[in-house]
């Protein structure tokens, strides 16, 4: 990605209401990073990075690099949606893609990334709101440290 000025700026696609409160493990902090994944409940790599994402805004914020996280659910069916909401406190605030799935090549254009990328997909916007990293596909445990490097400005 850009750096400095020239950094894309990312838009944040229209959201429609949840079908049920989402709740999170912890307040999210506001001003500093944002940490956005596309993600869907019948997406098995999606729903075990939950815990992980956890972890790490939790150990970021440790370090002094807090994140907010925004869980951008593509989603098409309510009743999935709500019944996963119900399930316990997730990492972050969910939101919900306004067309569900029809939204997500849009929403994957303004990543600068394929529309026809698979999710998950995980992007880092700075306190300025401009996209600083991408990436397609789960994240790990080993890929904690480049994140901490591109939060820190390592």
């Amino acid at each position: 990605m850009p750096g400095g000025e020239q950094a894309a700026r990312w838009a944040r696609p229209a959201e429609k209401a949840l079908p049920a409160k989402a709740t999170m493990t912890r307040p999210q902090p506001t001003g500093g990073w944002t940490w956005v994944n596309l993600w869907a409940t019948w997406c098995r790599p999606c729903v075990e990075e939950l815990a992980l994402l956890d972890r790490w805004q939790e150990a970021l914020a440790k370090d002094g690099h807090p994140i907010a996280v925004e869980l951008w659910s593509v989603d098409d069916g309510e009743a999935d949606l709500a019944a996963w909401l119900k399930k316990g406190p997730m990492p972050g605030n969910v939101k919900w893609l306004a067309g569900g799935a029809a939204d997500l090549p849009a929403v994957l254009k303004s990543f600068a990334v394929a529309e026809t990328s698979p999710i998950p997909v995980h992007a880092l916007l700075d306190p300025q709101g401009a996209l600083r990293c991408v990436r397609v596909g789960a994240v790990h445990d080993e890929d904690y440290a480049a994140i901490k490097a591109i939060v820190s400005g390592g």
